[in-house]
């Protein structure tokens, strides 16, 4: 990697880069900053040295660089390291999740981890525009006052992760399973409300966002996250950031085709994926097979799907045909999905993965059917297990992101 010099070197994107890079690696010594972003050992020094004038980042003593014998068979310690890290007190933001019935709100720190979080459950799909809003406002209002011994400082910026499809660019949930009502507008009346950058962005791009910022999920390049649930979501991470497309709903996979004339999707049309491997197609199907209590059948709970799942694993082969047959369609999704993309890696998560001993077999045999031969090398396929919900980490990151670039832009604004 060829370096940069001080004299030619962008000081605000090459701040941000630092700033990006100790999120994601902690702390660090700057020769590695240097190495992992292409710039010369004088030009970190002088970039960090700002950074630590802005009280955002800091020193901390790391390992010794080296060892030596003392002739007593023991060792002696080298100089410990300096590392560079983010401070936490630096900014907080602030993460909310809008799922079926439940909102969930948390606080991060400046390095991206949270501080604290709670959850609420509200009966969600009552609330028309108005009534969101309202309850968002009176929720983080609380929340803030709640917490407020975390930060001395309001909130840098508010990040929404929505169950559902919505335009991160305008701010507005086009359509959410967690509600009934159609084309919410949101972020504006919450930017106004408590000021800095508010943004939206679906659960499964928040979930993307958070796998992006943890190096010991990826290993880099390009990657796609299809979230399994109530619906079928994906996060695409191209060329390091989340893609969301020029009309902000890009990679809408659970609403691509499967079969024309398929079962009704829960948006309306019919033989989207979603119609045979989301939580409530399962659900619709197993009705036909077995007596099932007289429940909601379009919102399944966790409970109802965990029942069919440990029904199937008892030995209920036709329960287990359902779990086996979505896997075959997910495997056929994800054939168009390496022909027309090629990541490197996808992975699969969500709730709805809770069957996926069961889907796995069925949707490699898919894959296979459907892939062309030549697009067989790869990428790699990954479980990712749902005993962490990354859906408001990876909200939190996002905030911290656009953070990073309004507070450089109000630098040279002043």
């Amino acid at each position: 990697m060829s370096r940069r010099t001080e004299a030619d070197t962008p000081r605000q994107p090459s701040q941000i880069a630092i700033l990006r890079y100790l999120r994601i690696h902690g702390p660090a010594a700057r020769i590695d900053i240097g190495t992992a972003t292409g710039l010369s050992p004088a030009t970190v020094t002088s970039l960090t040295a700002d950074l630590m004038a802005q009280g955002l980042v800091h020193e901390s003593q790391g390992t010794a660089t080296g060892t030596g014998s003392n002739g007593n068979g023991g060792s002696t310690r080298g100089r410990p390291k300096v590392l560079l890290d983010l401070v936490p007190t630096a900014a907080c933001v602030i993460g909310v999740k809008i799922t079926i019935n439940l909102i969930e709100i948390a606080l991060g720190n400046f390095k991206g981890e949270i501080e604290c979080s709670s959850e609420h459950s509200i009966n969600t799909r009552d609330l028309d525009e108005k009534e969101l809003i309202a309850t968002l406002i009176r929720l983080i209002d609380g929340f803030i006052e709640e917490h407020k011994d975390f930060s001395a400082r309001p909130p840098a910026g508010i990040s929404i992760a929505v169950q559902g499809v919505c335009d991160s660019n305008s701010g507005e949930i086009i359509w959410s399973p967690a509600l009934r009502r159609r084309n919410i507008a949101l972020t504006k009346a919450l930017g106004e409300r408590f000021g800095g950058i508010v943004q939206m962005s679906n659960d499964a791009n928040c979930i993307a966002t958070a796998i992006s910022q943890n190096t010991n999920l990826h290993r880099g390049g390009d990657f796609a996250v299809i979230m399994l649930g109530y619906g079928i979501g994906m996060g695409l991470v191209l060329n390091g950031s989340v893609y969301n497309g020029d009309f902000g709903t890009a990679a809408e996979f659970g609403h691509t085709k499967y079969q024309p004339d398929g079962p009704l999707c829960n948006c309306g049309k019919r033989g989207c994926l979603e119609a045979y491997i989301g939580d409530y197609a399962i659900l619709r199907d197993a009705r036909g097979l077995i007596d099932l209590p007289d429940t909601n059948s379009l919102h399944p709970s966790e409970e109802q799907m965990m029942d069919l799942v440990a029904r199937a694993r008892a030995g209920d082969e036709d329960l287990a045909d359902l779990f086996r047959h979505a896997g075959k369609v997910l495997g056929y999704g994800i054939a168009n999905l390496i022909a027309l993309l090629g990541p490197k890696q996808i992975f699969i998560t969500g709730s709805g993965a809770r069957a996926y001993d069961m889907m796995e077999p069925e949707l490699m045999q898919g894959l296979a059917q459907a892939q062309v031969p030549e697009l067989r090398r790869g990428p790699e396929i990954t479980h990712l297990a749902w005993d962490k919900d990354l859906a408001l980490q990876g909200a939190i990151g996002q905030s911290l992101l656009r953070h990073d670039e309004n507070m450089f832009q109000a630098i040279t604004t002043i």
